[in-house]
């Protein structure tokens, strides 16, 4: 899967993370090969579930999306699990990367509509996400995520202080059918392009550093705010219990 662009931390917000990033990963864009009628059919599903889905709640952020698709479309479970896709974002990444393991937030399907504001600048709560565009159209191409050029603690400080970033803090990461992105969005405030006169339509697939589970900002009160605590809390006590503190308190004595 050919690389187009690799970029560090370092490289956009001037630092490197530590010790929080689990790599110097920034974010990559590649060309995948993952099969056209695999892709289509989780369109087409993710459509209908969105359809059935309505809009009886608010939204976390702002974001039009579906959640835990794993579970509902089969196609998205095979390239959750592929080991071939793994090994290649591991090696983009810079560590071992392993599937989400809280289900809520293993996956997910975004909507992004013309004049709608696709989402708030946010951090992460998983350690990375890959973006698979299923569908683009419009002048934009589907648009970009934007990412703020600084530490995420001072772009969210300006924002709440009711400043405005300039053309030149914000960094444009095009999203395109037929390619990725894999990004450490943990580390990184970001948002999405407002669509003028087109839509996207965006699988994405949770992972983390199976070496440093703990480097995952998904406490259970974020969760709650997309997940009701029935569907959730079992697997966040769970991974906590016998992945993330028995990995940190290795890491401490060794």
């Amino acid at each position: 899967m050919p690389l187009t662009e690799r970029r560090t931390l370092a490289e956009i917000t001037g630092g490197d993370g530590r010790p929080d990033a689990a790599s110097d990963l920034g974010y990559a864009r590649f060309d995948h090969d993952y099969p056209t009628d695999l892709l289509d059919a989780v369109l087409a599903r993710g459509r209908e579930l969105r359809a059935a889905a309505g809009t009886d709640r608010p939204r976390f952020l702002g974001l039009d999306h579906l959640r835990r698709v794993q579970d509902s479309i089969a196609e998205v479970a095979e390239l959750v699990h592929d080991e071939k896709r793994l090994h290649h974002l591991s090696e983009l990444a810079g560590v071992e990367l392993e599937p989400y393991p809280i289900r809520t937030s293993c996956s997910g399907i975004n909507f992004y509509r013309p004049g709608q504001r696709p989402i708030e600048f946010h951090r992460d709560g998983p350690a990375f996400v890959e973006l698979v565009p299923l569908h683009v159209d419009g002048a934009q191409q589907g648009g970009s995520t934007v990412v703020f050029r600084g530490p995420p603690d001072v772009g969210r400080r300006r924002l709440r202080a009711g400043e405005e970033f300039g053309p030149d803090e914000l960094l444009r990461i095009p999203q395109r059918a037929g390619a990725s992105v894999l990004l450490q969005g943990r580390m990184l405030f970001h948002s999405a392009e407002t669509l003028t006169d087109g839509h996207r339509v965006t699988l994405v697939l949770s992972l983390r550093s199976a070496a440093e589970p703990w480097k995952d900002s998904n406490t259970l009160g974020r969760l709650l705010n997309d997940d009701a605590p029935e569907d959730v809390e079992d697997d966040w006590r769970r991974d906590v219990e016998t992945r993330r503190l028995p990995a940190l308190r290795e890491h401490l004595l060794s």
